[in-house]
């Protein structure tokens, strides 16, 4: 019986702190038929405190492991965004850097060929090109957006925002600033997609190690062992 009882609460538990301490954007739902939830909302909470509270009574070292748990998988959450971001970060820079080579080349200012070449680079770096642009459309210097734009994007954005406030600010000429900005950013990028293809084989050590390993056994030393235990004299 309390093994039935604990296993409804332990449950209950998850299932409310799953429900409760979700993400704002949620969890990935279907985009056809987005699934309501039958419990309130402001019942979530409450029932999640209840859960926890009797889990504490029935087994004290249960609600410290869940909210470990929880923590540890927020922690890697958000580490992984922010790898995801970083690696997004570096794809597109030297792609933005080509065009706005492109831009300045073909004739066009800076002024000019920032919000072009915003319209065509993916998130988060058009994102923050196309607030800088807006920032400087409502009066604020256009170095100074940029530099507030790019610079928490990591170090080589930090360091594009600088080469663009320097021909804003002192007419620094941008061509050959560009140019060996961008052979830089894809020295870099080429440098990271190696070493992430080296980072293959280690990553696949995990499943060859649970999955092919176990069954390469399964199927050919345990029939052999079992024909042999059959063929023993008894």
């Amino acid at each position: 019986m309390t093994a039935w009882a604990l296993g409804i609460l332990v449950g209950l538990s998850a299932g409310d702190l799953a429900v409760t301490l979700q993400p704002r954007g949620g969890w990935r739902r279907s985009a056809r038929r987005p699934r309501r939830s039958r419990r309130p909302r402001h019942l979530r909470r409450p029932l999640a405190g209840v859960a926890l509270v009797l889990l504490a009574l029935v087994t004290p070292a249960l609600p410290p492991l869940v909210l470990l748990g929880w923590w540890t998988a927020r922690r890697r959450r958000a580490h992984l965004a922010e790898r995801d971001r970083a690696r997004a970060v570096r794809e597109a820079l030297p792609d933005l850097v080509d065009l706005l080579l492109l831009a300045t080349s073909a004739g066009c200012t800076l002024a000019v060929a920032h919000p072009l070449v915003a319209q065509h680079t993916p998130p988060p770096l058009g994102t923050a090109l196309t607030s800088a642009d807006s920032a400087a459309a409502a009066g604020r210097p256009r170095a100074d957006a940029l530099t507030v734009a790019l610079a928490p994007l990591g170090e080589r954005a930090h360091a594009l925002a600088q080469v663009l406030a320097d021909h804003l600010r002192y007419g620094v000429p941008i061509l050959p600033a560009l140019e060996r900005t961008s052979l830089e950013l894809r020295l870099d990028r080429r440098r990271q997609a190696e070493i992430d293809a080296r980072r293959v084989p280690v990553q696949l050590l995990a499943p060859l190690v649970t999955c092919v390993l176990p069954a390469f056994a399964l199927l050919t030393v345990v029939p052999l062992l079992a024909a042999s235990l059959d063929g023993l004299p008894t």
